[in-house]
């Protein structure tokens, strides 16, 4: 039986908000029968069949625990939500303990299984047992436009594609009108490591159509097993118009070259860079007049542009520098599509600090005053924190070269350089954060390389927003929180 109470009232705010978008289909899927539990080490794969709906099956999860639903309106422990499958393995189990599992199908507009599937399983891992042969076959999970020209595919377990046009194992045809949609090309997702992933090249797609993807048999897993015909070899997904984002040619650009003091040195970047296992092989710096005088580098560290691109500012440790020009040149710095640095913009100069490092300068032994009023603020861009840094400076920052800004990830305990900033900026934007607690600090330096101690701010993201109020609404209606009752 449903949680009535819970699931009604998010019901409710969803149709008031848009409308009878499921009215058209009320009818629960049937219930899911033939479950089957096989025991693994360190996990459990389950295994049903297919349940029926007046539309479509839109997927199953698998619900498990340690305790059996042996009494009406019990719940199990966990569940995942695996797609349109017939067979999922759970991981992360604890060998010697039996687990029990049920399944319970939903279609696309929500509904159900009434009850738990049967019958309950149950299934005790041990470190004792070898995973079986292979003899599943691949299945399709789903289908989802990138864009307007690519199609992403994701199967229930790693594929090998055809060596030769693995295009024709593939047909996309509109639902509407029945024509299809010619696949060009197909390549694994580079970003899957699992390599259950796909992406089809398509032609131009219809904004909002509903298209039907077939995969055929010959696509395999690595065991050799073909894709069933008419068994799990389908999905829909809906047209994008969306342009295909144009992929990174250009490599990385020095945009700003400048001195923090006698031992470190500032290059910006016009995107974020890659450092090779050893940086200083990134780099190399000379002297200008005469290029055969050389400047160690012995460090480098990435850090926020003052654009604020992350990794796209690298602070370089080199050894004690002399009052002449240098030219930095970088070395084999790749941008993160792997792009060489673009030979136009590969090297520039700065000015040489000369000055001892330690003991600091006798004549100069007194800070830069630190700014006012540091403060970090959140706000959502593009469904994204934008963490906002503001100040005011002080009123004698004349003798501040630089102003250099920390980030640390553990409550102060640690801060890693963040970004060095020129001496007038009153802002700054950090972005790429996820949720979590987040402190700041920002100092001054003068050119006789002293450093203010700082002041510290800090913020506190929370996984809130708008549109996660909206997935709790969408969540309630598909059941992804159920109680069930068994099944007499």
């Amino acid at each position: 039986m449903k949680k009535f109470g819970s699931i009604i009232c998010s019901a409710i705010l969803l149709f008031a908000l848009s409308g009878n978008v499921f009215a058209a289909d009320s009818e629960n899927p049937s219930d899911v029968e033939g479950i089957k539990a096989e025991a693994l080490n360190g996990s459990v794969k389950a295994s049903w069949k297919a349940a029926t709906d007046n539309t479509n099956i839109a997927g199953y999860q698998v619900h498990y625990g340690l305790n059996s639903i042996g009494e009406a309106f019990s719940e199990y422990d966990d569940f995942a939500d695996v797609g349109d499958v017939l067979s999922y393995t759970v991981s992360d189990l604890e060998n010697g303990k039996k687990y029990y599992f049920s399944v319970i199908a939903y279609d696309a507009a929500g509904n159900e299984s009434v009850n738990w599937g049967i019958p309950e399983s149950s299934a005790t891992p041990s470190g004792d047992l070898d995973a079986p042969a292979d003899k599943i076959a691949p299945q399709v999970k789903s289908a989802e436009a990138l864009n307007i020209e690519e199609v992403k595919v994701v199967f229930s377990e790693e594929v090998v594609l055809p060596k030769d046009d693995p295009q024709n194992a593939f047909s996309v045809e509109n639902d509407d009108d029945f024509e299809l949609l010619e696949v060009s090309d197909v390549k694994m997702d580079e970003e899957d490591k699992d390599n259950t992933t796909v992406i089809l090249s398509t032609d131009p797609q219809e904004e909002s159509a509903t298209y039907t993807l077939t995969v055929g048999i010959e696509i395999k897993d690595k065991a050799g097993n073909s894709i069933i015909s008419g068994t799990s070899d389908t999905a829909m997904f809906t047209g994008s118009a969306e342009a295909k984002e144009i992929e990174d040619a250009q490599g990385p650009k020095i945009t700003k070259v400048e001195t923090v003091d006698s031992t470190h040195v500032g290059v910006s970047f016009n995107e974020a860079v890659v450092l090779n296992i050893d940086p200083s092989e990134n780099f190399q710096i000379t002297q200008s007049g005469d290029p055969s005088k050389t400047l160690a580098v012995l460090g480098v560290k990435l850090g926020g542009s003052s654009a604020g691109v992350e990794d796209a500012f690298a602070v370089i440790t080199t050894a004690p520098q002399e009052k002449v020009k240098y030219t930095v040149k970088i070395v084999e710095l790749k941008d993160e599509a792997g792009n060489d640095p673009d030979a136009t913009a590969s090297s520039a100069e700065f000015e040489g600090i000369e000055g001892e490092v330690t003991p600091p300068d006798v004549d100069d032994p007194t800070p830069p005053s630190d700014v006012a009023n540091f403060i970090a603020k959140a706000i959502m861009e593009a469904e994204q924190y934008v963490i906002k840094l503001t100040w005011q400076l002080a009123a004698d920052t004349q003798d501040v070269s630089a102003q250099l800004l920390y980030q640390s990830n553990d409550k102060g305990q640690k801060y890693d350089m963040k970004a060095s900033l020129a001496p007038t900026d009153t802002q700054y934007d950090v972005e790429g954060l996820s949720k979590g607690e987040y402190w700041f600090k920002l100092t001054q330096k003068d050119s006789a390389g002293n450093e203010s101690a700082g002041v510290v701010t800090k913020v506190i993201l929370a996984e809130t927003g708008p549109e996660m109020i909206g997935l709790v609404v969408f969540s309630l209606i598909l059941g992804r929180i159920v109680t069930k009752k068994k099944r007499q």
